[in-house]
């Protein structure tokens, strides 16, 4: 039923049909009415039709004969050029209905040469779909492009400035991005070209073709061959230069490390041309050298340390290096070192720990006072305690790292050895029960995983008691090379120890050696 309604002529006049759920309007009847040359059409009676919609005939108007009329169509074609749409008026008075190219030619009329739809043309002529607007021709619109794109491995949001009022640790400001040899850093996705459309007037619709852009390959990295990959030519720091992507193998603070740049963990070297301030952290992969003072700062380093003015720690500096340590002075910090420590100019009240030698010596004052010094082979320093008689500790050949060490691993071994205990009496239970044909499969599992635990803890077991033989060798060659030496003055209150053996300085010396001899300290000439 074309619009939920339908006209019957017939030799008792014309009938029209509202469907029950039609939406039709007076207007569309009345003009479908006109289009048969009805024109005398009963109005209350077509109100009547529409109002009650019960699908019988309503007669609107005495017998009429209509008017012939050929087909009619109405096309609309889209302002992308991309569809056409076509409004059929069925042909009335016993015309024909137009053929399928009889459309497509109307269609060609219009400049409608591509895209043709014959499926729905047909459909529309012969079912008929009339009075509605039908899409009877579709063009091919243009597939777009990409831009090519960069997609970054790592995140360059930690080197912008944080917002004013950001809630983060300020310390945290993340400005380190570590990458290592071979990690990828950026990749590119290449551009996509676009695929050109043809419009229903069979015209050319040109795509867009995606725009081309490289990786923004700086110095220290890597390009694939297909020129598609970013790598790191070395361990590193990713910093943005001119627009490109750089790895340095230093990690540089222009001044202090304050709040403007946070805590650094680098992987790499570090150094730093001003000062680091109290409560800030400084991680170095490599070396780290800083040109100002060290405040009560937490500084570490996988290779050598230096601190060219020195520590102002206050008691909240902690120095850990695994290699030298070298500093102007260092006045109260806990500084431990894998080498050697020197200083040109003064320990004051520091908690010192050296594998190798502590040496303050190479200008006039070159004083360790205060505090306690611990050093693998020997201490060697100008001036050595204070008139004041300030109580200094100094300790040779006994380091607290591999006393400490031993202490743990002592632990440890007692640990695997009463588990060995264990395990080898469940094992041997479960055997037993397994002679006599007792072991259950549950039980058969239990002594698998047991005799496995068994052999893991052995090893560790194994391992602890050569790092333990390690240990006391390394302990036992410091305390054969131990002593202090002290090229000016030694002054009372200072307490040496040596292989064990304690020795307190009552009065004062001068050009001193402290040596190990035949279970006791003696005191010789500087050399």
């Amino acid at each position: 039923m074309d619009g939920g309604f339908e006209l019957n002529m017939t030799g008792d006049g014309v009938f029209l049909v509202v469907a029950p759920d039609s939406t039709a309007s007076t207007g569309k009847v009345v003009s479908a009415l006109k289009e048969h040359g009805v024109t005398d059409y009963d109005g209350d009676a077509v109100r009547y039709a529409l109002e009650n919609k019960q699908g019988t005939p309503v007669r609107v108007a005495a017998p009429h004969k209509e008017a012939e009329r050929e087909a009619d169509f109405r096309i609309k074609i889209s302002e992308d050029v991309l569809t056409c749409e076509m409004w059929l008026i069925p042909p009335s008075g016993g015309k024909a209905m137009p053929t399928v190219e009889n459309v497509k030619g109307l269609m060609n009329a219009h400049g409608v040469v591509y895209g043709h739809d014959e499926a729905v043309i047909k459909e529309m002529i012969t079912a008929p779909i009339a009075r509605q607007w039908v899409v009877t021709a579709r063009g091919d619109a243009p597939g777009n492009g990409r831009d090519a794109m960069i997609d970054y491995k790592i995140d360059l949001n930690v080197l912008k400035p944080r917002p004013v009022g950001d809630k983060v640790d300020m310390k945290e400001l993340g400005s380190v991005i570590n990458v290592i040899q071979g990690q990828e850093i950026a990749e590119k996705k290449p551009l996509v070209l676009g695929r050109d459309g043809t419009s229903i007037m069979g015209k050319r619709i040109p795509a867009y073709n995606g725009k081309d852009k490289n990786l923004p390959s700086g110095k220290g990295t890597m390009l694939s061959e297909d020129r598609l990959h970013l790598y790191a030519a070395f361990d590193g720091n990713v910093i943005i230069r001119d627009g490109k992507l750089s790895v340095n193998q230093i990690f540089e603070v222009r001044g202090d490390v304050d709040y403007s740049v946070g805590n650094i963990d680098f992987i790499g070297a570090v150094m730093v041309h001003g000062s680091v301030r109290e409560g800030f952290e400084v991680n170095s992969g490599s070396d780290l050298l800083v040109d100002g003072v060290v405040e009560g700062a937490e500084l570490k380093s996988e290779g050598n340390m230096t601190i060219k003015i020195g520590v102002r720690g206050t008691g909240k500096a902690t120095l850990v290096s695994k290699g030298d340590v070298n500093a102007g002075y260092i006045d109260q910090a806990k500084v431990r070192s894998g080498g050697n420590i020197a200083v040109a100019e003064a320990i004051l009240h520091c908690d010192i720990g050296a594998r190798g030698e502590v040496v303050t010596i190479g200008s006039k004052k070159g004083q360790i006072v205060g505090g306690t010094i611990r050093a693998g082979s020997e201490v060697l320093c100008e001036i050595l305690g204070s008139e004041m008689g300030t109580r200094t500790e100094v300790v040779v050949g006994e380091l607290p790292e591999l006393a400490e060490e031993r202490k743990r691993a002592d632990e440890n071994l007692k640990q695997f050895e009463d588990q060995l205990d264990k395990l080898e009496a469940n094992i041997n239970f479960l055997k037993s029960l397994q002679q006599s044909g007792q072991l259950t499969e549950d039980k058969q599992e239990i002594l698998a995983r047991t005799t496995k635990a068994k052999f893991q803890i052995k090893a560790q077991h194994d391992a602890t008691r050569r790092r333990l033989s390690e240990l006391a060798n390394e302990m036992e060659k410091n305390k054969s090379t131990g002593r202090v030496r002290v090229k000016n003055v030694c002054h009372p209150g200072v307490t040496i120890t040596i292989r064990g053996v304690r020795y307190i300085v009552r009065e004062t010396l001068k050009f001193t050696k402290f040596v190990y001899e035949e279970g006791e300290i003696r005191i010789k000439s500087f050399e």
